[in-house]
């Protein structure tokens, strides 16, 4: 059992706009589209944001939960982190060798936190399907699919919310 608090953590509609893509051309290079277009819109655009919000929380680790690391695999994943949210990560949700993923976010991550006995944890993502309404309360989820941490008022109930997570 673990007693840091963990933040779940989901890429895209979080750190960047939510539709990226990749071509057969450039599978290794995922590209924002922005109304099904190509743009030159950056990936990890927030991870500033969200470096500077999770300061105040020396304990709190990072899980992975975006499925960039099942399409690209953890290190690629976690390499796309700046270096202070990269110290702060401990693993991931999707594990080599899963026989299947289950078919929302939510169960992923609470297969997770049950098998790695985490109590306190809370998600940053922008899919809720599947959610319990019990537990929304566990969740930050932005709505804006292009602005995603910056969307107004996300950044303010993620602080809120990692405020009481990490008491």
């Amino acid at each position: 059992m673990t007693s840091r608090p963990i933040l779940y953590l989901d890429y895209d509609g979080v750190l960047h706009p939510a539709d990226v893509r990749v071509t057969r051309d450039a599978p290794q290079q995922p590209q924002v589209y922005i109304q099904g277009r190509p743009t030159s819109h950056p990936l990890f655009e927030h991870t500033q944001l969200l470096e500077s919000l999770l300061e105040p929380f020396p304990t709190l680790r990072i899980i992975l939960a975006t499925s960039w690391v099942r399409e690209f695999g953890f290190d690629y994943a976690l390499e796309r982190l700046t270096p202070s949210l990269k110290a702060r990560v401990v693993g991931s949700t999707w594990r080599q060798g899963m026989a299947f993923e289950p078919p929302a976010r939510y169960y992923c991550i609470q297969i997770d936190a049950e098998d790695r006995g985490v109590e306190r944890w809370l998600a940053l993502d922008d899919d809720l399907y599947c959610w319990p309404d019990k537990q929304l309360h566990r969740v930050v989820a932005p709505t804006d699919r292009v602005l995603g941490l910056a969307e107004p008022g996300i950044a303010e109930e993620l602080k809120a919310k990692l405020s009481v997570l990490c008491v």
